[in-house]
């Protein structure tokens, strides 16, 4: 038969244990928080570093389309201005 001081003693060991285990689990959760965190942070670069390229993608297509825009609008101009002075020598 187990005495009240050996009761005790075996309720203190297992409460000891218990803190033990979980010190060790919440060490656990604070690294897998960290190493979350972490990726969410080279996520966070990535998708900016995403968005400034669709940008620069976008202001490349503007770019490009206002260009032959002009060099059209240039050409037609050119022509006309030609047609004028044909019209003028005659």
């Amino acid at each position: 038969m187990t005495t009240q001081a050996e009761r005790l003693a075996a309720l203190e060991q297992r409460l000891t244990d218990h803190e033990a285990r979980c010190e060790e689990r919440l060490g656990e959760i604070k690294a897998a928080a960290a190493s979350t965190l972490r990726a969410v942070e080279g996520l966070k670069s990535r998708s900016w570093a995403l968005v400034v390229a669709l940008l620069a993608w976008a202001l490349a297509q503007v770019w490009s389309v206002n260009a032959a825009r002009l060099d059209r609008l240039e050409a037609t101009g050119a022509g006309t201005l030609q047609q004028v002075r044909h019209v003028a020598a005659d």
